[in-house]
């Protein structure tokens, strides 16, 4: 059926009258604060900035509530020779830890189990085939540990990646989710 012109085209918009769909919260769920004293839908307060170092090809510092994170990224740069031919580029992820970062003592197991995740994260949207035979190195170090380290540390990457003019498919941003502790009844 073909509108008429200048006819306002038809949109659909679900029925909210009388609808029968159970709520998704509880008002007892939005009396629940969070450890640092957000209620129940704020989010952290949020601060990007490029160019933080000035000796890296590219570089982000981000600040998501009380975690602190900056990221630099050397490359892309010619392999090592003893490295094999690849038609691909290499990359490089290390994430690591302040001293003063948390309140445990020493580095912990975390950055290592980061390191990698944030190399899955990252692989995915860059272009590697435009820099063969070359490496990217992406360097992050979690100044202040406040909570959702890696969703800071990998969205803070893929925009010191941008800042340093690697090729991407696209940015990535990452978020971290918590279920509050209920019990799961049957419907």
């Amino acid at each position: 059926m073909a509108a008429k012109p200048g006819a306002a085209t038809p949109t659909y918009s679900p029925k909210l009258v009388g609808s029968s769909r159970l709520p998704i919260f509880k008002d007892s769920d939005l009396d629940w604060s969070r450890p640092d004293g957000r209620g129940f839908h704020q989010c952290r307060p949020a601060l990007l900035q490029t160019g933080a170092v000035s000796s890296a090809s590219g570089s982000a510092y981000a600040e998501f509530g009380n975690t602190k994170v900056i990221v630099s990224v050397f490359g892309p740069r010619e392999s090592k020779k003893a490295m094999v031919f690849s038609d691909v580029g290499r990359l490089n992820c290390n994430v690591s830890y302040t001293t003063f970062a948390s309140p445990t003592i020493g580095q912990g197991t975390d950055h290592k189990e980061y390191s990698s995740m944030l190399h899955k994260a990252l692989e995915g949207v860059i272009m590697m085939e435009t820099f063969p035979k070359t490496t990217v190195d992406v360097f992050a170090l979690v100044l202040e540990s406040g909570g959702s380290d890696l969703s800071v540390v990998i969205s803070c990457a893929s925009l010191a990646l941008a800042d340093a003019g690697i090729m991407m498919y696209d940015l990535i941003t990452a978020v971290s989710v918590k279920r509050k502790d209920v019990k799961m009844e049957a419907l």
